[in-house]
């Protein structure tokens, strides 16, 4: 059927193309019979007819035109070219203007009218100017969707045409303007169109970020040093573009950010800095050949070429060797010496810096590609601290099983005095300081410090990992809380986003903690005494609320003469010195005491509390000098020891926001009680350690440390004091109940 189509049209085509011809030339020769009528009627030569018979065979018609232009007095002008054109005819009874006409069609030729003058010349038809070939390309802006028809249409037409009906920005180099494109394509994807488009005619398509579509050639041609085409141009700026698929395969997403998709499978380091800087404009500098960097297997669907070279060179640089280098030499009292050279290699690995738009290549132990930089810390401090400065010196003594034990210490400000040390506890020293002040005691403080380095200032860069301070010379500057880091630019690169990681504003941690005790008791005493004192006791005491009531004799027998009226009963008299005692009390007590610390800390250090008192008892120490008549010598210490309320906790926030308390509460108190005059006073104490969890604000509750007492004593009269209701009167008894209870509340609170 198409077959059909396609003979119909050029059957059409060939029969339509004569008619056309034939028209026009019957057009043409009106126009010419219109000019000669319009000018005879002021030239009626035109209008004359031959005067004779004319038969002519082989002559020039410049010639004939000539004659016939004497003869009529027309005037003629004649053009050279027609010297070479003959005519055979046989003219009879034809008018000069028809005879001009015929010329003019038998033989092709032209007239010219200027005023009465006719310039004939050979006829030469205009130029058919070619009907403009247009590009076919459909857009449908809902979809974003293109099709294309296109048959080696240029490319600069192509483009114009597509900007146009889609609004996309295409961009391209002079030299494509009349690149031929062929595509066809329906109702694809507009991305994924001009994607296609490039690779089917040999093209490189990005798409910068703000949106345009650049396009260049795949393959050029190298140019001589002066631009002219044949010469050989220098290795490392021939660009060598490969299609997707090959082992060396990149494109250029976006100039200003320089943002790529590369593909490469072991290709050289040199070409592929050489090729994608030649795209990018770059400057460099290059101290070595890069020849010798090796080659690299890559692969990326976005990466910046920055990011490249700092993958690249770090797969051809040795790994950090051991940690045996993490002693830091001592440290000035000014802190002047305090740093950390990284392990050291042998230098001769590839690196790259970047300074003010140039690109310098080279060796690590190369000058062009070291630079220096101070890195300063905005969040927190070059130095990792240990706790609190302040309960390093000394530490508070108390407490019956908290860590430490109680050091009793003759003389610690003589010589020759003896040492006692009194672990009768059990308990084992647990100090964390550099020097013991010789009356420590009982210690209620545990943290830990770096021990391990000889300065803390150092802990920080100490506890970096060897790959990110390798070939780096690091200095502490403390007074502007930086690092001075010299060495290769990209491992000053790599020690500045490490350290960027890690410079966040370490957490303060609010700890609220509520200490209450409650106390409460309850005390029966009840019960009637008497006897015969000394001397005679006059009735006192008191009666209400409470009755402790003592009777003297006199009273005593006033109550005993009011029996008198009753029958027979004869009581007696007491004697002067007797006395009757009489109880019936009852106590409560509740006392509730309150104390409400704070205290804040940073996130890992041990937060401390201590409230206390302090006493002293005698340490005496007795020396004996000579041996033929010895003689002592006395020499009495008072030490102190103390009791006190402790609150020791340790925060730790982690990165979901819970903290983890370590907590460690105790109080202690004098008992009063001595074992001797000068023994230590006893010591009461209540304490508890513990590790839990916790969310930010939420309130912990620690309790259950009580004491409890119950007393129930009494005495009376044998067999009397044990009868129901009489016994009252036949004894003395006290009944006492008493209970303390102490509980913490801790409240932390989280602020950045």
């Amino acid at each position: 059927m198409l077959m059909i189509k396609k003979i119909t049209l050029y059957l059409f085509l060939c029969i339509a193309t004569p008619l056309l011809s034939q028209e026009n030339n019957n057009r043409r020769m009106e126009s010419i019979r219109n000019h000669l009528e319009a000018l005879s009627v002021d030239n009626p030569g035109l209008t004359e007819s031959f005067k004779t018979d004319i038969n002519v065979n082989n002559v020039p018609l410049s010639g004939f035109l000539m004659a016939v232009s004497r003869v009529h007095k027309v005037n003629i002008n004649v053009s050279p070219e027609l010297q070479n054109i003959t005519i055979v005819n046989n003219f009879s009874d034809v008018t000069v203007a028809d005879l001009l006409v015929f010329l003019c069609k038998e033989y092709g030729l032209d007239i010219d009218f200027t005023g009465n003058i006719l310039s004939i010349h050979k006829y030469f038809p205009p130029e058919k100017i070619p009907e403009e070939k247009q590009v076919r390309v459909q857009y449908n802006p809902a979809e974003d969707l293109i099709s294309m028809d296109l048959d080696n249409d240029p490319l600069g037409k192509v483009f114009r045409k597509i900007i146009d009906l889609s609004g996309h920005n295409l961009l391209y180099s002079s030299e494509l303007e009349n690149t031929p494109l062929r595509m066809y394509l329906k109702d694809v994807d507009f991305d994924k169109a001009m994607e296609n488009l490039a690779t089917t005619n040999n093209l490189i398509y990005t798409k910068s970020r703000d949106g345009f579509y650049l396009f260049d050639a795949a393959y050029i041609a190298a140019a001589g040093p002066e631009g002219n085409p044949g010469g050989n141009m220098p290795q490392q700026n021939r660009r060598m573009r490969a299609p997707r698929g090959a082992s060396f395969y990149y494109e250029i997403r976006d100039t200003t950010s320089m943002t790529l998709k590369v593909d490469f499978n072991d290709t050289p380091i040199s070409s592929i800095i050489n090729e994608i800087g030649y795209d990018l404009k770059i400057n460099m500098y290059t101290a070595t050949p890069l020849d010798r960097a090796g080659n690299v297997t890559f692969k990326a669907e976005n990466i910046t070429f920055d990011e490249l070279l700092e993958k690249m060179f770090e797969s051809s640089q040795p790994p950090a060797t051991g940690s045996n280098n993490r002693n830091p030499g001592n440290n000035d009292s000014n802190g002047t010496n305090n740093g950390r050279q990284g392990n050291t290699s042998p230098g001769n690995h590839f690196t790259f810096k970047k300074e003010r738009n140039i690109y310098y290549f080279g060796t690590a132990n190369q000058l062009s590609v070291r630079r220096v930089e101070i890195v300063q810390l905005m969040h927190r401090s070059v130095e990792l601290l240990g706790d609190p400065s302040g309960n390093s010196g000394s530490t508070r003594s108390s407490g019956r099983t908290v860590p430490g034990g109680i050091n009793y210490l003759g003389g610690g400000y003589g010589s020759g005095q003896n040492m006692y040390n009194n672990n009768a506890y059990g308990t084992n020293s647990y100090n964390n300081n550099n020097y013991n002040r010789p009356n420590t005691t009982l210690s209620t403080s545990h943290s830990d410090n770096f021990s391990s380095y000889n300065s803390k200032a150092e802990a920080l860069v100490n506890i970096l990992p060897d790959e990110i301070i390798a070939d780096l010379d690091i200095k502490i500057d403390f007074e502007l809380n930086s690092f001075l880091v010299s060495g290769p630019a990209a491992n000053i690169n790599r020690f500045k986003t490490f350290i960027k990681q890690m410079d966040k504003p370490v957490p303060v941690i609010l700890i609220e903690v509520m200490l209450l005790e409650v106390s409460r008791t309850a005390t029966v005493e009840t019960g009637i005494s008497w006897g015969i004192g000394d001397e005679p006791v006059k009735t006192r005491g008191g009666i209400f609320p409470n009755t402790n009531l003592t009777l003297g004799a006199e009273t005593v027998n006033r109550v005993i003469g009011g029996f008198d009226g009753f029958g027979s009963l004869n009581v007696g008299k007491v004697v002067p010195e007797f006395f009757a005692t009489i109880k019936a009390m009852e106590a409560n007590g509740n006392v509730k005491i309150r104390s409400t610390p704070k205290l804040s800390t940073l996130n890992g250090h041990r937060a401390h509390l201590s409230i206390g008192e302090t006493t002293y008892y005698v340490v005496t120490n007795q020396n004996y000098y000579g041996s033929q008549i010895p003689q002592s010598s006395e020499i009495r210490n008072y030490m102190p020891i103390d009791a006190e309320l402790a609150v020791s906790i340790k925060p730790l926030v982690s990165g979901d926001g819970q903290i983890t308390l370590d907590i460690n509460v105790i109080q202690s108190d004098f008992s009063g009680d001595r074992i001797e005059e000068d023994a230590p006073p006893g010591l009461t104490s209540r304490e508890f350690s513990s590790i839990i969890r916790v969310q930010d604000q939420d309130l912990v509750v620690l309790g259950g440390l009580e004491e409890k007492m119950k007393n129930d004593s009494g005495n009376g009269v044998p067999l009397l004091s044990r009868i129901p209701i009489i016994k009252w009167l036949f004894s003395s008894r006290k009944r006492e109940d008493s209970k303390k209870k102490l509980t913490v509340l801790i409240k932390p609170t989280v602020i950045y």
